[in-house]
């Protein structure tokens, strides 16, 4: 199904192309507030082999690593085919997961977890923490420097993480969707942002049950990354965006948006204690407060940044779009944006829903 043509598009016809924003304002937005200083690919191990040899679980498990990843129009991606993973997995997409997980980090207090950890097994027991799609490694090695005697794994379809790490992390390439093969329960386990990744929800909180030990904690999170809250944004582009993003995900089998986080699909595999809480991450400068103005320039620069990632393999896979017709959708939101969301100050945010769930005793 092509995309509409603009006379379709209702109370968004009046945008027009020359209202856009572009590259060189998203970067001037993240340099402003130092966003993305410090995220050099550039790394240097601090790490002897006698530090990693001292933990278990200290070596970095890429079997994957030599790996020569598909370009597809213009964009790198893990797998092939249209059951492929629908993010790229390329150095832009990398620096916005960098910036996503300061964005968490914010919106929870600079806590990396919603709640505290839970208890270990037993003071001299080793603490063991499972990060599911672990993405570029950020919270793994977040965590696992907060709790330096912990052992962290971090997983993921693409090895993009860094080679410098901690000893007390390993990273590896494994397909959460396939059957988990680790030898020892975990105490905790995470996943975090992979709305529309998997065709079997029921199927992950299953084998995260199984892979817990007795009183460990899941938490999951996400947000519906197609649905800004602000009043007017019916019939504009970002409507139609999300619309078609909606039934390309339909068709692909993977859904987005936030209907993997109801707590009956926990309580289905076993959990109990389940908890749903959920935040608002504002969108734009429009707060008052500084902090809260500043985490919504980082979420505007990870929208803005995101459109053509979130929408490109989707659309041109499944619903027949080409890339010119993804790219030039992508220019009228983020022109959309610019003008009717940042122009006029809307007060605009998104849902952020964190579930955390404990294996009963």
């Amino acid at each position: 199904m092509p995309p509409p043509s603009g006379s379709h598009c209702g109370g968004a016809a009046a945008v027009t192309d020359d209202v856009e924003m572009e590259d060189a304002d998203v970067e001037s937005l993240a340099h402003e507030d130092g966003i993305i200083e410090g995220l050099s690919s550039e790394e240097t191990d601090p790490y002897s082999d006698e530090d990693r040899a001292s933990a278990q679980g200290s070596t970095r498990s890429l079997a994957g690593s030599h790996l020569e990843y598909p370009i597809e129009n213009g964009r790198r991606y893990c797998n092939d085919g249209d059951d492929g993973y629908f993010l790229p997995n390329d150095e832009s997409e990398q620096t916005r997961e960098n910036i996503i997980h300061q964005v968490f980090l914010r919106l929870l207090n600079n806590s990396l977890t919603m709640h505290p950890l839970p208890p270990p097994v037993a003071p001299t027991a080793p603490f063991r923490i499972l990060d599911v799609g672990t993405g570029t490694g950020d919270w793994a090695l977040a965590i696992a420097e907060a709790h330096p005697t912990s052992i962290v794994t971090g997983t993921d379809l693409s090895a993009i993480q860094p080679t410098a790490i901690p000893p007390n992390v390993v990273f590896e390439v494994d397909d959460a969707e396939e059957e988990w093969l680790f030898s020892q329960p975990f105490d905790f386990i995470h996943i975090r942002g992979l709305s529309g990744s998997f065709a079997s929800w029921p199927r992950v909180y299953e084998q995260a049950f199984k892979h817990l030990r007795p009183g460990g904690v899941l938490e999951v999170s996400d947000f519906d990354d197609m649905n800004l809250n602000w009043q007017g944004s019916s019939n504009s582009y970002l409507e139609i965006m999300a619309s078609a993003v909606s039934s390309a995900a339909e068709e692909s089998g993977r859904l987005r948006g936030d209907g993997h986080l109801r707590t009956s699909l926990f309580a289905k595999a076993g959990f109990s204690n389940v908890l749903k809480e959920t935040l608002k991450l504002p969108f734009g400068t429009w707060h008052s407060d500084p902090a809260q103005k500043s985490l919504g320039k980082m979420w505007l620069i990870c929208v803005l940044e995101g459109l053509e990632a979130l929408t490109l393999r989707p659309l041109t896979h499944h619903l027949g779009w080409s890339a010119e017709e993804v790219r030039d959708m992508c220019q009228k939101v983020a022109g959309e944006i610019t003008r009717d969301i940042i122009g006029q100050n809307i007060h605009a945010y998104t849902t952020v829903h964190f579930v955390t769930a404990t294996k009963p005793a």
